[in-house]
């Protein structure tokens, strides 16, 4: 009933115009509202993030953030904040659009398993997006299979809505590391076979990894000492996982 409704709520929006961008379809629902797929009057398709009102109400000031860090941030791996709605009661933030795959739907829609060469390349790629955030001082929060893009080869990070200004209290920079962590678990996982003898082996004793591997590993998902920043997350993971 819930895809129902949800189905039924997003055909309302489909046609609807606001400002200059005419709603084409719904492309996800998440806790804070719903994402639409738009196009502007010169033809260029952005995505609309829609927030439920009540929701926008009781978290205004956290709404907030997502809008700020996006406009202080320019880079082409991350989607641009191109305005704000704010009309009949529909609020959304108005974000360019990015073309690609999520890593969710590349592994459990299309069964891709990914190669050593596509693990590193996507791996570091998206080592070098935190990269860019930590040294901004932006710590994202929520990297995870449906908010990572590839497309052609090129990685993009999306859904900034839990993005803070980090600090050493309530958001340092090590947040993101294990969702970093159980991300490349997933990647690696999806060309693993499972051998039946062994049940319910742990992630480190079930792939075929090298001492170096499973260490570097285990410290992003706080297993071993912890990183203590992106920089040297870079240099292990280059180290550990480069094809030879």
């Amino acid at each position: 009933t819930g895809r129902i409704m949800w189905l039924w709520r997003a055909k309302r929006y489909s046609g609807k115009q606001l400002d200059q961008y005419t709603i084409e379809r719904p492309i996800g629902e998440g806790r804070y509202g719903m994402c639409f797929l738009a196009k502007s009057a010169s033809g260029n398709m952005v995505v609309i993030k829609q927030f439920k009102p009540s929701i926008f109400k009781k978290n205004s000031k956290k709404n907030i953030y997502e809008a700020i860090i996006l406009s202080k941030l320019k880079d082409e791996r991350i989607p641009e904040l191109l305005g704000v709605i704010n009309q009949k009661g529909f609020y959304g933030f108005i974000l360019e659009f990015k073309h690609g795959h999520t890593l969710k739907d590349l592994l459990f829609k299309y069964n891709h398993k990914f190669t050593s060469e596509e693990f590193f390349d996507t791996g570091i790629q998206l080592i070098k997006i935190i990269r860019y955030l930590h040294e901004n001082g932006v710590v994202h929060r929520d990297i995870r299979i449906p908010n990572v893009l590839i497309n052609n080869g090129e990685v993009y990070l999306i859904d900034f809505g839990l993005a803070r200004w980090a600090d050493n209290n309530q958001y340092p920079y090590d947040l993101d590391f294990s969702y970093l962590g159980d991300l490349l678990l997933y990647l690696l996982y999806s060309s693993y076979e499972k051998r039946e003898k062994y049940k319910n082996l742990p992630w480190y004793k079930e792939l075929s990894l090298t001492c170096e591997q499973k260490l570097f590993l285990k410290r992003l998902l706080g297993l071993e000492a912890v990183y203590k920043n992106i920089c040297d997350i870079e240099t292990d993971f280059i180290n550990a996982f480069k094809p030879k």
